[in-house]
Protein backbone atom coordinates (compact mmCIF):
# COMPACT_ATOMS: atom_id res chain seq x y z
CA UNK A 1 0.00 0.00 0.00
CA UNK A 2 1.43 3.43 -0.79
CA UNK A 3 1.60 6.25 1.19
CA UNK A 4 0.82 8.64 -1.53
CA UNK A 5 -2.63 7.04 -2.04
CA UNK A 6 -3.00 8.95 1.61
CA UNK A 7 -2.08 12.60 1.09
CA UNK A 8 -4.69 14.21 3.38
CA UNK A 9 -4.47 17.24 1.67
CA UNK A 10 -6.46 15.37 -0.77
CA UNK A 11 -8.92 14.23 1.41
CA UNK A 12 -12.01 16.09 2.13
CA UNK A 13 -13.90 14.15 5.38
CA UNK A 14 -12.32 11.65 7.68
CA UNK A 15 -14.79 9.22 9.39
CA UNK A 16 -12.88 7.80 12.00
CA UNK A 17 -15.09 4.62 13.01
CA UNK A 18 -17.53 2.71 10.51
CA UNK A 19 -18.31 -0.72 9.48
CA UNK A 20 -18.91 0.80 6.18
CA UNK A 21 -17.10 -1.42 3.02
CA UNK A 22 -17.86 1.40 0.35
CA UNK A 23 -15.63 4.24 1.19
CA UNK A 24 -17.48 7.89 -0.80
CA UNK A 25 -14.90 10.12 -2.85
CA UNK A 26 -12.35 12.58 -0.99
CA UNK A 27 -13.28 10.29 2.26
CA UNK A 28 -10.20 8.56 4.64
CA UNK A 29 -12.37 6.01 6.51
CA UNK A 30 -11.02 3.42 9.60
CA UNK A 31 -13.18 0.49 9.01
CA UNK A 32 -13.55 -1.60 12.18
CA UNK A 33 -13.34 -5.47 10.94
CA UNK A 34 -13.87 -8.47 13.77
CA UNK A 35 -11.22 -10.71 13.97
CA UNK A 36 -13.31 -13.68 13.27
CA UNK A 37 -14.34 -11.80 10.55
CA UNK A 38 -10.42 -10.96 9.06
CA UNK A 39 -9.97 -13.94 6.96
CA UNK A 40 -12.68 -13.49 4.40
CA UNK A 41 -11.19 -10.34 3.55
CA UNK A 42 -7.78 -9.34 1.53
CA UNK A 43 -7.06 -6.03 2.95
CA UNK A 44 -3.96 -5.24 0.35
CA UNK A 45 -6.27 -5.42 -2.08
CA UNK A 46 -8.17 -2.65 -0.86
CA UNK A 47 -7.55 1.00 -1.85
CA UNK A 48 -7.64 3.93 0.11
CA UNK A 49 -9.11 2.63 3.49
CA UNK A 50 -7.26 1.94 6.81
CA UNK A 51 -8.57 -0.82 9.12
CA UNK A 52 -9.16 -1.22 12.87
CA UNK A 53 -9.02 -5.06 13.54
CA UNK A 54 -10.69 -6.20 17.35
CA UNK A 55 -12.43 -8.76 19.76
CA UNK A 56 -15.85 -6.80 20.47
CA UNK A 57 -17.23 -7.43 24.04
CA UNK A 58 -20.62 -8.72 21.83
CA UNK A 59 -18.73 -11.77 20.34
CA UNK A 60 -16.27 -12.54 23.06
CA UNK A 61 -17.07 -16.10 24.26
CA UNK A 62 -18.40 -17.17 27.70
CA UNK A 63 -14.98 -18.08 28.86
CA UNK A 64 -11.30 -17.58 28.28
CA UNK A 65 -10.24 -20.61 26.21
CA UNK A 66 -9.68 -18.95 23.30
CA UNK A 67 -7.43 -16.38 24.55
CA UNK A 68 -4.18 -17.04 23.98
CA UNK A 69 -5.06 -17.93 20.22
CA UNK A 70 -6.87 -15.09 20.44
CA UNK A 71 -3.80 -12.56 21.35
CA UNK A 72 -2.19 -14.51 18.75
CA UNK A 73 -4.53 -14.03 16.00
CA UNK A 74 -4.26 -10.61 16.71
CA UNK A 75 -1.00 -9.95 16.89
CA UNK A 76 -0.79 -11.68 13.55
CA UNK A 77 -3.11 -9.08 12.05
CA UNK A 78 -1.45 -5.98 13.26
CA UNK A 79 1.18 -6.75 10.93
CA UNK A 80 -0.45 -5.67 8.46
CA UNK A 81 0.39 -2.08 7.31
CA UNK A 82 -3.13 -0.75 6.46
CA UNK A 83 -4.48 -2.32 10.32
CA UNK A 84 -3.77 1.10 12.43
CA UNK A 85 -5.68 0.24 15.17
CA UNK A 86 -6.99 -2.17 17.74
CA UNK A 87 -10.17 -2.29 17.89
CA UNK A 88 -13.21 -2.84 18.74
CA UNK A 89 -12.34 -3.61 21.98
CA UNK A 90 -14.01 -3.06 25.56
CA UNK A 91 -16.15 -3.40 28.28
CA UNK A 92 -20.54 -3.57 28.06
CA UNK A 93 -22.46 -4.01 31.05
CA UNK A 94 -25.63 -4.45 28.94
CA UNK A 95 -24.26 -7.00 26.66
CA UNK A 96 -21.77 -10.31 25.75
CA UNK A 97 -20.41 -12.33 29.13
CA UNK A 98 -19.91 -11.73 32.48
CA UNK A 99 -17.97 -8.94 33.25
CA UNK A 100 -15.07 -10.69 34.53
CA UNK A 101 -14.51 -12.32 30.94
CA UNK A 102 -14.79 -8.66 29.66
CA UNK A 103 -12.00 -7.60 32.01
CA UNK A 104 -9.41 -10.00 30.81
CA UNK A 105 -9.72 -10.12 27.57
CA UNK A 106 -9.85 -6.03 27.78
CA UNK A 107 -6.77 -6.09 29.81
CA UNK A 108 -4.99 -8.53 28.21
CA UNK A 109 -5.45 -6.25 24.55
CA UNK A 110 -4.62 -2.80 26.37
CA UNK A 111 -1.39 -5.15 27.27
CA UNK A 112 -0.58 -5.98 23.44
CA UNK A 113 -1.15 -2.57 22.76
CA UNK A 114 1.02 -1.06 24.85
CA UNK A 115 3.76 -3.60 23.73
CA UNK A 116 3.08 -2.87 20.16
CA UNK A 117 2.19 0.70 20.96
CA UNK A 118 -0.99 0.54 18.80
CA UNK A 119 -4.07 3.07 18.81
CA UNK A 120 -6.89 1.49 20.71
CA UNK A 121 -11.04 1.78 19.40
CA UNK A 122 -13.02 1.96 22.57
CA UNK A 123 -16.84 0.38 22.87
CA UNK A 124 -17.99 1.05 26.31
CA UNK A 125 -21.27 0.55 27.70
CA UNK A 126 -21.87 1.67 31.20
CA UNK A 127 -18.29 0.56 31.64
CA UNK A 128 -16.49 4.27 32.59
CA UNK A 129 -14.88 4.23 35.88
CA UNK A 130 -13.61 0.61 34.73
CA UNK A 131 -12.39 2.04 31.43
CA UNK A 132 -10.42 4.75 33.33
CA UNK A 133 -8.97 2.99 36.17
CA UNK A 134 -7.32 -0.13 33.74
CA UNK A 135 -6.60 2.44 31.69
CA UNK A 136 -4.67 4.19 34.24
CA UNK A 137 -3.01 0.55 35.16
CA UNK A 138 -1.63 -0.67 32.07
CA UNK A 139 -1.86 1.62 29.12
CA UNK A 140 -1.83 4.88 30.37
CA UNK A 141 -0.13 6.57 27.45
CA UNK A 142 -1.63 4.59 24.65
CA UNK A 143 -3.81 6.53 22.45
CA UNK A 144 -7.35 5.64 22.86
CA UNK A 145 -10.61 6.11 20.85
CA UNK A 146 -13.90 6.25 22.67
CA UNK A 147 -16.28 6.03 19.84
CA UNK A 148 -19.87 6.39 19.29
CA UNK A 149 -20.44 8.49 22.31
CA UNK A 150 -23.52 9.56 23.54
CA UNK A 151 -23.48 9.88 27.57
CA UNK A 152 -23.18 12.67 29.96
CA UNK A 153 -20.61 15.34 29.77
CA UNK A 154 -19.61 15.01 32.89
CA UNK A 155 -18.27 11.76 31.83
CA UNK A 156 -17.13 13.12 28.57
CA UNK A 157 -15.17 16.09 30.74
CA UNK A 158 -13.52 12.89 32.48
CA UNK A 159 -12.46 11.41 29.95
CA UNK A 160 -11.06 14.41 28.06
CA UNK A 161 -9.19 14.81 31.31
CA UNK A 162 -8.06 11.48 31.01
CA UNK A 163 -6.72 11.80 27.27
CA UNK A 164 -9.18 10.06 25.34
CA UNK A 165 -10.21 10.70 22.19
CA UNK A 166 -14.17 10.87 21.67
CA UNK A 167 -15.45 9.97 18.24
CA UNK A 168 -18.88 11.30 18.25
CA UNK A 169 -21.95 10.45 15.51
CA UNK A 170 -25.67 11.74 14.25
CA UNK A 171 -26.78 11.23 17.66
CA UNK A 172 -24.71 12.70 19.49
CA UNK A 173 -24.89 15.92 17.51
CA UNK A 174 -28.56 15.90 18.34
CA UNK A 175 -27.49 16.05 21.93
CA UNK A 176 -28.64 20.15 22.84
CA UNK A 177 -26.48 19.17 26.02
CA UNK A 178 -23.16 17.40 24.28
CA UNK A 179 -22.99 20.42 21.95
CA UNK A 180 -23.22 23.25 23.72
CA UNK A 181 -20.46 21.68 26.11
CA UNK A 182 -18.24 21.46 22.98
CA UNK A 183 -18.98 25.02 22.04
CA UNK A 184 -17.98 25.85 25.71
CA UNK A 185 -15.00 24.06 25.67
CA UNK A 186 -13.57 24.62 22.14
CA UNK A 187 -10.03 23.36 23.26
CA UNK A 188 -11.66 19.83 23.69
CA UNK A 189 -11.87 20.20 19.59
CA UNK A 190 -8.66 18.50 19.29
CA UNK A 191 -9.87 15.50 21.27
CA UNK A 192 -13.26 15.04 19.27
CA UNK A 193 -13.54 13.00 15.83
CA UNK A 194 -16.32 11.92 14.03
CA UNK A 195 -17.45 8.75 12.40
CA UNK A 196 -20.54 7.17 11.02
CA UNK A 197 -20.40 3.95 12.71
CA UNK A 198 -22.95 1.38 11.21
CA UNK A 199 -25.81 4.55 9.99
CA UNK A 200 -26.79 5.23 7.17
CA UNK A 201 -25.63 8.84 7.87
CA UNK A 202 -22.75 9.58 5.20
CA UNK A 203 -19.74 11.37 6.58
CA UNK A 204 -19.91 14.57 4.59
CA UNK A 205 -23.67 14.63 6.34
CA UNK A 206 -21.97 14.53 9.61
CA UNK A 207 -19.17 16.95 8.70
CA UNK A 208 -21.55 19.39 8.07
CA UNK A 209 -23.74 18.72 11.08
CA UNK A 210 -20.94 18.82 12.97
CA UNK A 211 -19.64 22.86 12.06
CA UNK A 212 -23.14 23.77 12.30
CA UNK A 213 -24.02 22.99 16.24
CA UNK A 214 -20.64 23.73 17.19
CA UNK A 215 -20.55 27.02 15.45
CA UNK A 216 -17.35 27.18 13.61
CA UNK A 217 -16.15 26.89 9.68
CA UNK A 218 -16.46 23.51 8.15
CA UNK A 219 -13.01 23.75 6.75
CA UNK A 220 -11.51 24.84 9.84
CA UNK A 221 -13.39 21.56 11.38
CA UNK A 222 -12.02 19.61 8.48
CA UNK A 223 -8.51 20.67 9.29
CA UNK A 224 -9.01 19.92 13.30
CA UNK A 225 -10.12 16.27 11.95
CA UNK A 226 -7.15 15.80 9.46
CA UNK A 227 -4.52 17.21 12.55
CA UNK A 228 -6.29 14.97 14.94
CA UNK A 229 -5.78 11.90 12.38
CA UNK A 230 -2.74 12.15 12.38
CA UNK A 231 -1.74 12.89 16.56
CA UNK A 232 -4.42 9.54 16.80
CA UNK A 233 -2.94 7.26 14.61
CA UNK A 234 0.19 7.04 15.48
CA UNK A 235 0.91 4.40 12.25
CA UNK A 236 -0.27 6.91 9.96
CA UNK A 237 3.17 8.10 8.35
CA UNK A 238 4.28 3.80 8.46
CA UNK A 239 1.61 3.25 5.72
Amino acid sequence: MKSSLYELSKIEFIDFHTHKQIVPPKTLSVISIELTDLKNLALENINHKFFSVGLHPWRLEANTDNLRKDLKNLRKALQAPEVIAIGEIGLDRLQGPNMKIQKIYFCEVLKLAQELNKTLIIHCVRCYPELLSIRKKIAPNINMLVHGYNGKTKILEQLFKHNFYVSLGAAALRRNDICRYIRQKPEYLQRICLETDDSDTNIEDIFKHAAQVFEIDIQKLKRIMKTNFISLFQDFNNV
